[in-house]
């Protein structure tokens, strides 16, 4: 066991190891990269450049956080403005499911009376349900029915 785990140590020691050397190989058409050396390879040279001490990446990150913020305050006034604008949506849909309720109660108490009423009183109370129900056609249409799931 304790072979084994001084084993896979050592392994990956050796495989944290950034490579010391890149060597570029050429084979026909092909280039590869390699850290071991190969038949007419050669070595890159890939230190990095010195970090200049003129701001100019201070000011590049400035700019940058100034432009995230702006982005940021854009994203939260359209935000604002989406949910001011469910609300009305929301406000505008209650108050005419409150609209078509009142009308479906009249239409529904029209029939019922309707339904009741014999001789000429049937014949007016006719006339009545039809007025009430192009009324709350006109006013509502289908969407009520539709909003309450039993539309035919």
């Amino acid at each position: 066991m304790r072979k084994a785990a001084l084993l896979f140590l050592a392994l990956g020691l050796a495989l944290s190891l950034p490579a010391s050397a890149v060597f570029k190989c050429r084979t026909g058409d092909t280039v590869t990269y390699r850290d071991t050396p190969c038949d007419g390879g050669e070595l890159l040279d890939l230190k990095t450049a010195p970090v200049s001490g003129d701001g100019e990446g201070e000011r590049q990150a400035a700019r940058d956080k100034k432009m995230l913020n702006n982005l940021e305050r854009e994203r939260h006034k359209h935000e604002a403005a989406e949910q001011r604008e469910l609300k009305r949506a929301s406000r505008e849909s209650a108050v005419r499911h409150k609209k078509c309720a009142a009308h479906a109660r009249r239409q529904r108490l029209a029939k019922e009376d309707a339904a009741r009423a014999v001789g000429i009183a049937n014949e007016k109370a006719r006339r009545k349900v039809e007025r009430i129900t192009a009324e709350y056609e006109a006013e509502c249409g289908r969407w009520y029915e539709r909003e309450l799931g039993f539309a035919k």
